[in-house]
């Protein structure tokens, strides 16, 4: 019998450490289960804009039906860059505004974007095509203007 207890004693860290895995990947499941059911409550997802910046840059979104809605856009050769550029710092200097701001729902204008150019970043015109599109879209899809053309 007082092998047993030796064992067990030895082996009570190791099981102590299993359990609060457990708990804490439950923990964790509970979490995201609730953010998922508090989006489908609303029966809408937020949008929202992540500009990464790795080596390049990419721009990625959280609605999926932007990108079947931009593959009926103008393509961005249809662009200058340069043009894309100014309409895009008027457009986040609004958007970042209204972020936070009472008058503004805060459940369509969820977070700042990150939005620099010259001379600390160089997008390209991918980035920058994507992004305006994107206001485009919102614009189009929330009946808000976000700047007048």
């Amino acid at each position: 019998m007082e092998i047993f207890y030796s064992l067990m004693k030895m082996k009570l860290p190791y099981i102590l450490v299993i359990f609060m895995m457990i708990a804490i990947g439950n923990t964790t499941a509970l979490a995201q289960n609730k953010v998922k059911n508090s989006n489908s409550a609303n029966g809408k997802k937020n949008d929202m804009v992540h500009i990464t910046d790795h080596k390049s840059f990419e721009v990625t979104f959280n609605d999926d039906r932007f990108h079947s809605w931009l593959t009926k856009q103008k393509p961005k050769s249809k662009y200058l860059q340069s043009s894309l550029e100014i309409e895009n710092l008027q457009y986040t200097s609004e958007w970042n505004r209204r972020v936070g701001n009472p008058e503004f729902d805060s459940d369509l204008y969820v977070e700042h974007i990150d939005y620099q150019i010259k001379p600390k970043r160089h997008y390209g015109i991918d980035v920058n095509y994507k992004l305006y599109m994107y206001f485009k879209y919102f614009e189009e899809k929330h009946e808000k203007i976000l700047i007048k053309s």
